[in-house]
């Protein structure tokens, strides 16, 4: 094999290394920032439940009455 060519391969095995190891940290860190998002929504559905109940439960009361 002529040197060119072994460069050529050589060049395009880091670069396709490099875009490898990018995909791996970005789907890294999609996945963190999803763990650590879900407990923080998670936390806070519930309260925008309970807010949303109070008021129907009011009206609900004054119908009534």
């Amino acid at each position: 094999m002529e040197s060119a060519t072994i460069l050529v391969l050589v060049l395009c095995a880091g670069a396709v290394a490099l875009l490898v190891w990018f995909e791996i940290n970005s789907r890294r860190n999609e996945a963190s920032k999803k763990q650590t998002a879900s407990p923080a929504q998670s936390t806070f559905e519930p309260l925008q439940k309970e807010t949303q109940s109070k008021p129907e439960s009011e009206i609900e009361k004054r119908n009534a009455a």
